[in-house]
């Protein structure tokens, strides 16, 4: 693997002396603050590994969030509200953040759900700080309406790399584990010497989102206003709790293949066919482990044979 660059060196230990910071004086700019729990054993350990490091993180949430209010374009004829130009001061997308758009709900847990509870009873609606008076639907159109959505997002992950062999080496493991939508960012960079490729470890197949609700303004008050039933809520979060289960095997995996692709006790990478052999290695030395203990056959002869588990040449 590539030598480790001086300057990567420099933000990596920046980074680090970032996260040794006391979980109640850390903060960062997610919504909860800090790095979630369910990750930062795997965050720990993929920055003890040699030539990446972890920049932002998230470990996969259930999220109710209210839009944000569409800003109405002048130069159109119609008043049209400007719905791509998000980059625009003061604008929002479709959907987006900007302009009063907030979290309602965030959870980075399973949602537990009271077994007594029944689904007249309310509780996810209280929970997500939803009206559920039910006939109430807006009054503008879908274009002028702030509507308020359930999602569920997997983990996602980014990892600054010190190389684009480093940047490989990850993303394999990345793909391998099931985030099969990740890729290597700010390639266009690569000519800066302060600039290295970015690993997005992420995957779209478990997350989903549902609209179930949005903003009643009428009457000079700000309400939100349910648009699904309380047994809807409840098929969305049993549904997200399924999907945490998931995500979380697809994070044990990820570990396991970034761990399996470090070479030696240093946390050095190895290229594909460098592992190849170590695997190999491994294999023999098991089999002569097993051999020795099953027939005293001696390890030295076992090796010498070229034998492995599965019993190739």
């Amino acid at each position: 693997m590539s030598t480790i660059p001086n300057a990567f060196t420099a933000k990596k230990q920046k980074i680090l002396d970032a996260l040794k910071v006391p979980s109640a004086e850390y903060s960062d700019h997610s919504p909860k603050g800090s790095v979630d729990d369910a990750i930062k054993e795997l965050i720990d350990e993929i920055n003890q590994l040699e030539g990446i490091v972890t920049t932002s993180s998230c470990a996969g949430r259930i999220s109710v969030f209210l839009e944000g209010r569409k800003v109405q374009n002048p130069s159109h004829p119609d008043g049209r509200e400007e719905r791509l130009e998000s980059s625009s001061p003061g604008s929002t997308a479709p959907g987006g953040k900007g302009n009063g758009g907030h979290w309602l709900f965030v959870s980075h847990d399973p949602l537990i759900l009271p077994t007594a509870t029944q689904p007249e009873d309310g509780f996810l609606s209280k929970t997500f700080a939803l009206n559920n008076v039910p006939g109430i639907l807006p009054a503008s159109e879908p274009s002028e309406t702030r509507y308020i959505r359930f999602q569920f997002e997997p983990m996602i992950l980014h990892i600054m790399t010190a190389s684009l062999k480093h940047a490989q080496v990850v993303l394999a493991a990345a793909v391998s584990a099931g985030f099969r939508e990740s890729g290597v960012q700010s390639l266009k960079n690569l000519n800066d010497p302060n600039a290295f490729p970015m690993v997005a470890v992420r995957t779209y197949g478990l997350g989903f989102a549902s609209l179930v609700g949005f903003l009643n303004e009428e009457h000079g008050r700000s309400i939100c206003q349910s648009l699904v039933s309380e047994a809807y809520l409840n098929i969305l979060v049993k549904t997200a709790n399924e999907r945490f289960i998931a995500n979380s095997d697809r994070i044990k995996r990820l570990r396991e293949q970034l761990l399996d692709r470090r070479g030696d006790e240093k946390g050095c990478w190895e290229d594909k066919v460098t592992r190849s052999a170590r695997k190999r290695a491994e294999g023999l030395e098991r089999r002569a482990k097993w051999r020795k203990e099953s027939d005293g056959t001696p390890a030295e002869e076992v090796l010498s044979t070229g034998l492995s588990f599965g019993g190739d040449p």
